[in-house]
This record gives C-alpha cells, sequence and structure tokens, in this order.
C-alpha cells in the first residue's frame, strides 16, 4: 500500500510566504512617505514623480512587451481613466506630505476604506449601515486626536491628505465597475496607468518650472527614484497579482492594514517624528475604524 505525501506543511510554508510577500508591501508602502517627504524637500515635486512614473514603466516594460500585440482600445480607455485618477491620488499625497509628518499621512491615507462604503453609500442613495456609520464616527474621533495636537490649528497638509483619500476611494469603487466582467490584462493596465501619470506629471513640470529647474535627479535622489520605483511600485504590483490568491481578501486586507503602523515607524526613526500619546490613541482609532470600514465592504459585496 503506497502512502500519500503529506502535502499540509507545504500548504502552510507557501501561506507563510505570501503573507510575508503582502506584510512587505505593507512595509514598503510605509516607508514611502518618508522617502518622498526627504525627496521634495531638495527636489521640484512633479518632476519627482514625472521621473518616479516614468522608470516604474520603464522597468515594466519587459514584462508587459510580448503582450502590446493584444492592446486593445478598451485597454487605453480604462487605463488612461485610471492614469488620471492616480495622477490625482499621487499629486496630493506627495502635496501633504510636505505640510505634514509621514505618521499623519500614514494613518490619513487608510482612511479611504472607510470612505469607500461611504460613497458607494450615497451613490445609490441609500443610508449605510450601522458598522459604517460607526467607523465614519471613529475615524472622525481618531483624526481628530492625531491632527490637533495643539490646539485647532488648520494643517493643509492633513487636507490634502484626506482629499487624496477620498480619491482613492472612489477610484476602488470605479476601479471595480470598468473591470467588472471583462477580461482585461492587469500587466498592460498598469503600464498605461503609469505611462499616464508620467505623461501628466511631466506636462505640469514643463507648466509649472522655468528652465533653471528642469534638471536631472541628483545622485542621491536617482537612489530615492529606484527604491519607490521597484519596491513600492513594481514589487507590490507583482506581488498583488500572484500572491493574493493564496490568500483570502480579509487576510490580505488585514496584512495591509499595518501600513500606517510602518509610516509611524519610518517616521519616527528616520525622520525624527514624534507622535504624543492622544495621538497614538487616534492612530490606533483609525485602525479600528478602517478595520470597521473593510468589514462593511465585505459584507456588502457578499
Amino acid at each position: 500500500m503506497s502512502v500519500q505525501p503529506n502535502s499540509a506543511p507545504s500548504t502552510a510554508r507557501s501561506q507563510w510566504l505570501a503573507d510575508a510577500a503582502v506584510l512587505l508591501v505593507a512595509v514598503f508602502w510605509g516607508s514611502s512617505f518618508i522617502t518622498a517627504q526627504k525627496v521634495i524637500l531638495i527636489y521640484p515635486l512633479f518632476l519627482f514623480l514625472f521621473f518616479r512614473f516614468t522608470l516604474s514603466m520603464l522597468l515594466l516594460l519587459p514584462a508587459v512587451w510580448g503582450k502590446l500585440k493584444s492592446f486593445t482600445p478598451e485597454t487605453l480607455k480604462t487605463g488612461a481613466i485610471f492614469g488620471l485618477f492616480l495622477s490625482l491620488i499621487f499629486s496630493l499625497e506627495t502635496l501633504g506630505i510636505a505640510y505634514t509628518t509621514a505618521t499623519n499621512a500614514g494613518f490619513l491615507i487608510s482612511l479611504c476604506i472607510v470612505f469607500v462604503p461611504v460613497i458607494e453609500a450615497l451613490l445609490s442613495r441609500r443610508l449605510p449601515n450601522m458598522l459604517v456609520l460607526g467607523a465614519v464616527l471613529l475615524s472622525f474621533v481618531g483624526t481628530g486626536m492625531l491632527t490637533l495636537k495643539t490646539g485647532y490649528s488648520f494643517n493643509i497638509g492633513d487636507l490634502f491628505i484626506l482629499s487624496a483619500a477620498v480619491v482613492r476611494a472612489l477610484f476602488m469603487i470605479f476601479s471595480k465597475k470598468l473591470t467588472d466582467g471583462k477580461k482585461t490584462d492587469n500587466a498592460l493596465l498598469t503600464f498605461v496607468q503609469l505611462g499616464i501619470v508620467a505623461l501628466c506629471t511631466g506636462i505640469v513640470s514643463f507648466l509649472k518650472y522655468p528652465p533653471t529647474q528642469m534638471k536631472l535627479p541628483s545622485p542621491e535622489v536617482w537612489a530615492s527614484l529606484l527604491y519607490l520605483a521597484v519596491f513600492c511600485t513594481i514589487y507590490a504590483f507583482y506581488v498583488q497579482l500572484t500572491f493574493i490568491r493564496r490568500s483570502s481578501p480579509a487576510r490580505v486586507g488585514l496584512l495591509l492594514g499595518t501600513e500606517p503602523l510602518f509610516a509611524a515607524l519610518f517616521g519616527i526613526t528616520l525622520g525624527q517624528e514624534t507622535v504624543t500619546a492622544v495621538g497614538w490613541v487616534g492612530g490606533i482609532c483609525i485602525l479600528v475604524a478602517t478595520w470597521m470600514g473593510r468589514r462593511a465592504e465585505e459584507a456588502s459585496r457578499a
């Protein structure tokens, strides 16, 4: 009688590798705030975005080269719409971190998960459920505790990040609507998105900056651009396509939900930022609100 090999250890190992890969995406995304913040102190913002996404697009080109023959007008149209969304998101995010801390940015951008079910409820003209309302209330309290450190002072950076979170939520909603039931090549779609962001930020750079500022990045800036392109864009894209199939949406959401904690960790260790006890409580409130928003979104799609 033959004995079937036990596949449980290999399955567990595969799950562990998938979880580790997704968690590493959260680490890289958390580090992107302080990395970008340091770069835009010494280099024009929109030129930085232009080179970041041009480099990301060129690095992705070998992976999509053989697929270009299957390129369709539908892919171009959908990718262009997504690219415009991403252009606005990254512009708002990068503007925001020029005026606020990487810690605040990491926590506040995660509120896009809370905004998704709220916006969907508004678009469908129905009242959100109690879980969504609870998440909104908790996120409002957490945002106040995190951002209002010395009284009711207005921080334009936090407003930019919150605006980016709203646009991210809209992007998530329209991404599903525009791709649901359609056969799309994710690699080609991503390539078009990156190209549109590079085009938009390149045009803004040409119109905004005088010729004296239109200079190539320094070696220090190139190093940051390469890090953001390889790890925060290409790697993250590959992991989401490859390893998300080995896990559940809830599990992936939980792992990616740690991004704000890593943003705070990098902001404190590399950016010498400080967070008060009240600020930490506010950040935790936002994380809990994000979890509640994700649960509400999953329940609505079930």
